[in-house]
């Protein structure tokens, strides 16, 4: 059950942070480029799309589609951990299409507890989402949901700044 509750909170994060590269793609296109990879508007939006259909299709149907969205997250802590190790000079990881969302190790660990929750669950054989609860615990799930991606947001997007703000000079 902690592996399905942790899965669709990241499962909405990841749904939340296409929807905001689609918006304003430039944050994500900076990092990758700040990186020395492939950057482009066309390239962060082809991933935000990605982001959006892994979500949704993981949420809705579980199983297999929720690999997609595995990958995904394993890829963004590898990206943030080398930015990390390596010091790329990032003023935004371009996870939320914001330009103030420095890469901490609070990005790398929430990815990689998002990846392997997302991939615990074909093998433990649940999806992220019980379809099956009746209604008024599935929108207590749902509302549990909601509360966990915006503590996850705020934690990812507003802790560092915090930290910033309150460290010595």
């Amino acid at each position: 059950m902690v592996a399905q509750a942790a899965a669709t909170i990241a499962l909405g994060l990841l749904g939340a942070s296409g929807v905001a590269k689609l918006v304003d793609p430039d944050p994500t296109t900076g990092a990758m480029r700040a990186a020395r990879l492939p950057a482009s508007n066309l390239l962060s939006r082809m991933l935000a799309t990605a982001e959006v259909v892994a979500a949704v299709s993981a949420l809705v149907f579980g199983g297999v589609a929720v690999l997609g969205a595995a990958l995904l997250y394993a890829g963004f802590a590898v990206f943030t951990f080398s930015a990390l190790t390596n010091r790329i000079p990032l003023q935004s990881c371009g996870c939320f299409g914001r330009e103030d969302t420095p890469p901490t190790i609070a990005h790398v660990v929430f990815n990689t507890v998002s990846a392997l929750a997302l991939f615990a669950l074909p093998i433990i054989g649940v999806g992220p989402v019980d379809w099956a609860l009746p209604n008024p615990e599935l929108a207590l799930y749902g509302g549990f949901a909601v509360v966990g991606v915006a503590a996850s947001y705020l934690l990812l997007t507003r802790l560092p700044q915090l930290m910033t703000a309150v460290r010595p000079r």
